[in-house]
């Protein structure tokens, strides 16, 4: 009887060490959730909010800095009390550029992890991929980076939102920048996805309306590893200017080869927001002098400083949390996370269709015009209405979830680091 004991004891020692390879498959996704504050296993009460963002990929030059906004918002969220009563869990997942690898993840999110609302997804068409999984499991989504027009007449029920305008504005604003720099005619290479055509059909219609005329217009697949046959295609009539909208890594592919095929010598370049990363100008090379081959190229970008002293609040913020300043997008992620979190404490629950139904509450006008996490979790708490004013600008939603926004052009310098420009204007 003694032996069968210590074999007994032994037995549940070994079943207790013992790990499956669905108990693998479920640390592995444990190691997606990043608690902002403390681990989770000590908050087993904390609200879950997903983040579905380009940690690998074409956009993986965003991806990181975008998280890190979530992350900094959260953060400042549980400093705060969290939310009702408990601390708020970033679960981390990464879209890569696929829309397989963003189907993925965001049924993780949907059926394992059981979040009520979600931060992403960047490209359109990986937004687009994962829509119907948040519509269906009544998930809120709010993405801060993509700008497709076709998202604005979506049926998502209400449940697609993004704190970043339309291409509905930007294209209208890069027509204008066009026109301004007196360019007659233009020819575009987009790529292939909801992005780059969605673009590509507001600038080629607003530039027209200004008199201009588009020569050419090229689509190109992410996928490929060299576009030679689409740089000759679109710079095969010298037209006075090429719009690219695309991503860093096979946008400056394009470059490159644009250089290469001296597509520079007879036409100038403007560049979507896409492209707006310091590590563009690396990514593309130096010329034979050693400067960098696009260098004074510019483009148009929704301007963050819009958002006035909020935005240099954030920013401060940033740099000491992070030792480095935001990039592109991270204000916008910081919104997102900051007002899933007030529409949760305003709405007293965690629900995906109480979130969306108070998103537009703690958003939009009426109510006291607030910028600080803390200052308006106290205020909401208080039963005070509040309009919260985001780090990327003034967040104020219009009936189907799109933000109005304002642009400027953003150029990159001769040591390769982006600057922004004049404020462009649109109606």
């Amino acid at each position: 009887m003694k032996y069968l004991t210590i074999l007994a004891v032994l037995a549940l020692v070994l079943a207790a060490g013992c790990v499956t390879p669905s108990d693998q498959e479920g640390a592995k996704d444990a190691d997606h959730a990043e608690p902002a504050g403390e681990a989770e296993s000590e908050h087993e009460a904390a609200v879950k909010i997903g983040t579905l963002l380009p940690l690998t990929g074409d956009l993986a030059a965003y991806g990181g800095p975008m998280e890190d906004g979530a992350r900094l918002a959260v953060k400042q969220v549980n400093e705060n009390e969290g939310v009702l009563g408990s601390e708020i869990t970033l679960v981390t997942m990464d879209s890569g550029t696929s829309t397989t690898i963003a189907n993925e993840a965001m049924n993780h999110l949907a059926t394992v992890e059981q979040v009520p609302a979600v931060i992403g997804a960047a490209g359109s068409s990986v937004s687009m991929a994962i829509i119907n999984i948040a519509i269906s499991n009544k998930i809120v989504q709010i993405s801060p980076f993509n700008t497709g027009p076709d998202f604005t007449t979506y049926p998502d029920d209400g449940f697609y939102w993004r704190t970043v305008p339309s291409d509905a504005l930007q294209g209208k604003a890069m027509a204008k920048l066009a026109n301004e720099s007196r360019y007659a005619t233009a020819s575009t290479i987009v790529i292939n996805n909801d992005y780059g055509v969605g673009f590509e059909e507001v600038f080629k219609e607003e530039f027209e309306k200004f008199g201009g005329t588009v020569v050419d217009r090229v689509k190109y697949e992410s996928t490929a590893a060299t576009f030679d046959s689409e740089v000759d295609k679109v710079s095969a009539n010298d037209p006075n200017v090429i719009v690219l909208v695309g991503y860093p890594d096979t946008g400056s592919i394009i470059l490159k080869a644009a250089y290469e095929k001296g597509a520079m010598d007879t036409s100038e370049w403007l560049l979507s927001e896409g492209m707006r990363t310091d590590e563009l100008a690396e990514k593309v090379g130096k010329d034979t002098e050693g400067k960098y081959v696009v260098a004074g190229f510019t483009g148009t970008t929704p301007d963050p400083r819009a958002a006035g002293p909020a935005y240099d609040v954030f920013a401060t913020a940033y740099k000491a949390e992070y030792g480095r300043e935001p990039a592109t997008f991270s204000s916008n992620t910081y919104d997102a996370a900051a007002i899933i979190a007030l529409a949760i404490e305003k709405a007293g629950s965690a629900d995906g269709t109480m979130i969306r139904d108070t998103i537009p509450i703690v958003t939009n006008a009426p109510g006291e015009e607030v910028s600080d996490i803390g200052t308006a979790l106290a205020l909401i708490r208080n039963g005070t209405e509040i309009n919260y004013q985001g780090a990327s600008g003034e967040i104020t939603f219009d009936s189907v979830g799109d933000v109005f926004g304002e642009y400027c052009t953003w150029q990159i310098t001769d040591d390769g680091s982006v600057t922004l420009g004049e404020s462009v204007t649109v109606e």
